[in-house]
Protein backbone atom coordinates (compact mmCIF):
# COMPACT_ATOMS: atom_id res chain seq x y z
CA UNK A 1 0.00 0.00 0.00
CA UNK A 2 2.88 2.32 0.85
CA UNK A 3 4.49 1.70 -2.54
CA UNK A 4 1.27 2.56 -4.31
CA UNK A 5 1.00 5.80 -2.36
CA UNK A 6 4.60 6.76 -3.16
CA UNK A 7 4.09 5.99 -6.84
CA UNK A 8 0.98 8.16 -6.88
CA UNK A 9 2.88 11.07 -5.31
CA UNK A 10 5.69 10.76 -7.85
CA UNK A 11 3.24 10.73 -10.76
CA UNK A 12 1.48 13.84 -9.47
CA UNK A 13 4.86 15.60 -9.11
CA UNK A 14 5.87 14.78 -12.67
CA UNK A 15 2.58 16.04 -14.07
CA UNK A 16 2.89 19.27 -12.09
CA UNK A 17 6.43 19.78 -13.36
CA UNK A 18 5.33 19.34 -16.97
CA UNK A 19 2.48 21.82 -16.49
CA UNK A 20 4.84 24.44 -15.01
CA UNK A 21 7.29 23.98 -17.87
CA UNK A 22 4.58 24.46 -20.46
CA UNK A 23 2.93 27.41 -18.69
CA UNK A 24 5.57 29.35 -16.73
CA UNK A 25 4.35 31.78 -14.08
CA UNK A 26 3.67 35.35 -15.12
CA UNK A 27 6.80 37.52 -15.25
CA UNK A 28 9.09 34.57 -15.88
CA UNK A 29 11.28 35.03 -18.98
CA UNK A 30 11.84 32.07 -21.22
CA UNK A 31 15.00 31.56 -23.19
CA UNK A 32 14.39 31.36 -26.94
CA UNK A 33 16.56 28.90 -28.83
CA UNK A 34 19.19 30.54 -31.00
CA UNK A 35 18.59 30.14 -34.74
CA UNK A 36 20.76 27.55 -36.34
CA UNK A 37 23.70 28.68 -38.37
CA UNK A 38 23.07 28.68 -42.07
CA UNK A 39 25.39 27.06 -44.53
CA UNK A 40 27.09 29.46 -46.95
CA UNK A 41 27.54 27.98 -50.44
CA UNK A 42 31.16 27.15 -51.05
CA UNK A 43 33.11 28.71 -53.89
CA UNK A 44 34.69 26.35 -56.41
CA UNK A 45 37.59 24.60 -54.67
CA UNK A 46 36.62 26.00 -51.26
CA UNK A 47 34.99 24.06 -48.38
CA UNK A 48 31.54 25.05 -47.19
CA UNK A 49 31.35 27.13 -44.01
CA UNK A 50 28.64 28.21 -41.59
CA UNK A 51 27.51 31.79 -41.24
CA UNK A 52 26.38 33.03 -37.86
CA UNK A 53 22.84 34.46 -37.88
CA UNK A 54 22.85 38.23 -38.35
CA UNK A 55 26.44 38.35 -39.56
CA UNK A 56 27.05 40.44 -42.67
CA UNK A 57 28.20 38.41 -45.62
CA UNK A 58 30.95 39.65 -47.94
CA UNK A 59 29.82 40.81 -51.35
CA UNK A 60 26.31 41.71 -50.11
CA UNK A 61 24.21 43.68 -52.60
CA UNK A 62 23.76 47.31 -51.64
CA UNK A 63 20.32 48.85 -51.65
CA UNK A 64 19.60 51.65 -54.15
CA UNK A 65 21.05 54.94 -52.92
CA UNK A 66 23.75 53.22 -50.88
CA UNK A 67 27.36 52.56 -51.78
CA UNK A 68 27.78 49.13 -53.29
CA UNK A 69 29.79 46.51 -51.37
CA UNK A 70 32.13 44.70 -53.70
CA UNK A 71 34.00 41.50 -53.16
CA UNK A 72 37.31 41.65 -51.31
CA UNK A 73 40.40 41.84 -53.45
CA UNK A 74 38.97 44.25 -56.01
CA UNK A 75 40.86 47.51 -56.17
CA UNK A 76 39.26 50.90 -56.52
CA UNK A 77 36.14 52.52 -55.14
CA UNK A 78 32.60 51.65 -56.17
CA UNK A 79 32.53 54.73 -58.44
CA UNK A 80 35.70 53.54 -60.17
CA UNK A 81 34.21 50.12 -60.76
CA UNK A 82 30.97 51.59 -62.14
CA UNK A 83 32.95 53.95 -64.38
CA UNK A 84 34.99 50.98 -65.65
CA UNK A 85 31.80 49.16 -66.68
CA UNK A 86 30.38 52.23 -68.45
CA UNK A 87 33.69 52.86 -70.19
CA UNK A 88 33.67 49.31 -71.54
CA UNK A 89 30.18 49.72 -73.00
CA UNK A 90 31.00 53.09 -74.58
CA UNK A 91 34.27 51.81 -76.02
CA UNK A 92 32.51 48.83 -77.61
CA UNK A 93 29.89 51.14 -79.12
CA UNK A 94 32.62 53.28 -80.68
CA UNK A 95 34.43 50.24 -82.09
CA UNK A 96 31.24 48.81 -83.66
CA UNK A 97 30.37 52.14 -85.28
CA UNK A 98 33.89 52.64 -86.63
CA UNK A 99 33.62 49.18 -88.15
CA UNK A 100 30.19 49.96 -89.64
CA UNK A 101 31.08 53.39 -90.99
CA UNK A 102 33.05 52.03 -93.93
CA UNK A 103 30.49 49.32 -94.77
CA UNK A 104 27.27 51.36 -94.70
CA UNK A 105 25.73 51.95 -98.13
CA UNK A 106 22.96 54.14 -96.74
CA UNK A 107 23.77 57.79 -96.15
CA UNK A 108 21.81 58.14 -92.92
CA UNK A 109 23.22 54.89 -91.55
CA UNK A 110 26.74 56.12 -92.21
CA UNK A 111 25.99 59.50 -90.63
CA UNK A 112 24.50 57.72 -87.63
CA UNK A 113 27.67 55.66 -87.18
CA UNK A 114 29.80 58.80 -87.40
CA UNK A 115 27.60 60.53 -84.84
CA UNK A 116 27.90 57.63 -82.42
CA UNK A 117 31.70 57.87 -82.53
CA UNK A 118 31.57 61.63 -82.09
CA UNK A 119 28.99 61.65 -79.27
CA UNK A 120 30.34 58.71 -77.27
CA UNK A 121 34.06 59.57 -77.35
CA UNK A 122 34.00 62.38 -74.72
CA UNK A 123 31.98 60.32 -72.23
CA UNK A 124 34.14 57.28 -72.87
CA UNK A 125 37.31 59.24 -72.10
CA UNK A 126 35.76 60.75 -68.97
CA UNK A 127 34.78 57.32 -67.64
CA UNK A 128 38.27 56.04 -68.44
CA UNK A 129 39.83 58.76 -66.32
CA UNK A 130 37.43 58.10 -63.44
CA UNK A 131 38.05 54.34 -63.59
CA UNK A 132 41.83 54.64 -63.58
CA UNK A 133 43.56 51.26 -63.85
CA UNK A 134 40.19 49.48 -63.73
CA UNK A 135 39.36 50.82 -67.21
CA UNK A 136 41.50 48.07 -68.72
CA UNK A 137 41.37 45.61 -65.82
CA UNK A 138 41.06 42.06 -67.13
CA UNK A 139 41.08 42.98 -70.82
CA UNK A 140 42.94 40.63 -73.11
CA UNK A 141 42.97 37.85 -70.51
CA UNK A 142 41.04 34.62 -70.42
CA UNK A 143 39.78 32.02 -67.99
CA UNK A 144 40.36 32.57 -64.29
CA UNK A 145 43.57 34.53 -64.86
CA UNK A 146 41.56 37.74 -64.63
CA UNK A 147 38.53 36.39 -62.79
CA UNK A 148 40.14 34.45 -59.96
CA UNK A 149 39.41 37.21 -57.48
CA UNK A 150 40.36 36.84 -53.84
CA UNK A 151 39.84 33.77 -51.67
CA UNK A 152 37.79 32.04 -54.34
CA UNK A 153 35.51 35.03 -55.07
CA UNK A 154 35.08 36.29 -58.63
CA UNK A 155 36.41 39.59 -59.96
CA UNK A 156 33.32 40.93 -61.71
CA UNK A 157 35.02 44.01 -63.22
CA UNK A 158 37.47 41.78 -65.07
CA UNK A 159 34.70 39.38 -66.09
CA UNK A 160 32.53 42.28 -67.35
CA UNK A 161 35.40 43.40 -69.57
CA UNK A 162 35.87 39.90 -70.93
CA UNK A 163 32.15 39.66 -71.71
CA UNK A 164 32.39 42.98 -73.55
CA UNK A 165 35.31 41.75 -75.64
CA UNK A 166 33.43 38.59 -76.54
CA UNK A 167 30.29 40.54 -77.52
CA UNK A 168 32.32 42.97 -79.65
CA UNK A 169 33.96 40.10 -81.54
CA UNK A 170 30.57 38.41 -82.12
CA UNK A 171 28.94 41.60 -83.43
CA UNK A 172 31.81 42.30 -85.84
CA UNK A 173 31.73 38.72 -87.09
CA UNK A 174 27.96 38.77 -87.66
CA UNK A 175 27.91 42.19 -89.35
CA UNK A 176 30.95 41.31 -91.40
CA UNK A 177 28.91 38.64 -93.18
CA UNK A 178 26.37 41.19 -94.43
CA UNK A 179 26.61 43.44 -97.48
CA UNK A 180 24.75 46.39 -98.94
CA UNK A 181 21.20 47.08 -97.81
CA UNK A 182 21.22 43.95 -95.66
CA UNK A 183 24.18 45.30 -93.71
CA UNK A 184 22.42 48.64 -93.15
CA UNK A 185 19.33 46.92 -91.75
CA UNK A 186 21.33 44.61 -89.49
CA UNK A 187 23.51 47.45 -88.22
CA UNK A 188 20.53 49.61 -87.29
CA UNK A 189 18.81 46.65 -85.64
CA UNK A 190 21.97 45.95 -83.63
CA UNK A 191 22.14 49.60 -82.60
CA UNK A 192 18.56 49.55 -81.32
CA UNK A 193 19.29 46.48 -79.22
CA UNK A 194 22.60 47.87 -77.97
CA UNK A 195 21.07 51.15 -76.87
CA UNK A 196 18.17 49.42 -75.12
CA UNK A 197 20.72 47.38 -73.19
CA UNK A 198 22.95 50.29 -72.21
CA UNK A 199 19.97 52.41 -71.13
CA UNK A 200 18.87 49.69 -68.71
CA UNK A 201 22.42 49.27 -67.41
CA UNK A 202 22.81 53.00 -66.78
CA UNK A 203 19.48 53.13 -64.94
CA UNK A 204 20.66 50.41 -62.56
CA UNK A 205 24.27 51.55 -62.13
CA UNK A 206 23.30 55.12 -61.25
CA UNK A 207 21.48 53.83 -58.15
CA UNK A 208 24.81 52.73 -56.67
CA UNK A 209 26.92 55.71 -57.73
CA UNK A 210 27.87 58.82 -55.77
CA UNK A 211 26.04 62.07 -56.40
CA UNK A 212 28.76 63.40 -58.71
CA UNK A 213 28.88 60.24 -60.79
CA UNK A 214 25.08 60.06 -60.94
CA UNK A 215 25.04 63.40 -62.76
CA UNK A 216 27.52 62.11 -65.32
CA UNK A 217 25.55 58.89 -65.80
CA UNK A 218 22.31 60.87 -66.23
CA UNK A 219 23.98 62.79 -69.04
CA UNK A 220 25.05 59.55 -70.70
CA UNK A 221 21.54 58.16 -70.21
CA UNK A 222 19.96 61.15 -71.91
CA UNK A 223 22.35 60.83 -74.85
CA UNK A 224 21.66 57.09 -75.20
CA UNK A 225 17.89 57.68 -75.22
CA UNK A 226 18.26 60.26 -78.00
CA UNK A 227 20.37 57.83 -80.02
CA UNK A 228 17.78 55.11 -79.55
CA UNK A 229 14.99 57.26 -80.95
CA UNK A 230 17.14 58.24 -83.93
CA UNK A 231 18.06 54.61 -84.62
CA UNK A 232 14.38 53.64 -84.58
CA UNK A 233 13.54 56.39 -87.07
CA UNK A 234 16.26 55.31 -89.50
CA UNK A 235 15.32 51.65 -89.17
CA UNK A 236 11.67 52.53 -89.94
CA UNK A 237 12.73 54.41 -93.08
CA UNK A 238 14.78 51.43 -94.23
CA UNK A 239 11.69 49.24 -93.97
CA UNK A 240 9.62 51.69 -96.01
CA UNK A 241 12.30 52.11 -98.69
CA UNK A 242 14.28 48.87 -98.73
CA UNK A 243 16.01 49.55 -102.05
CA UNK A 244 16.42 53.30 -101.74
CA UNK A 245 19.00 55.44 -100.02
CA UNK A 246 17.19 57.01 -97.09
CA UNK A 247 18.68 60.46 -97.62
CA UNK A 248 18.09 60.54 -101.40
CA UNK A 249 15.43 63.03 -102.43
CA UNK A 250 12.71 61.99 -104.91
CA UNK A 251 13.55 62.62 -108.56
CA UNK A 252 11.44 65.61 -109.64
CA UNK A 253 11.77 64.66 -113.33
CA UNK A 254 9.69 61.53 -112.92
Amino acid sequence: MRFRFVGLVVSIGLLAGIAVAQNPPAGTQTTQPRPAAQAVPAQPGQPARLAQPGAAQPGAIAQPGQSAQFTPGQSGSSDQQIAACVHGEANNEIEVCKFAESKCTNDECREFAQRMVRDHTPGCEEMKQLAGNLATHGQGQSGRAAGGGHQGQLDWVAIKHQIGEQCLASVKKELGQKQGAEFDKCFMGQQIGAHLKVIDELKVLRNYASGDLQQKLDKELQTAEQHLQLAKQIEHKLKDNPSERVSRKPDSNK
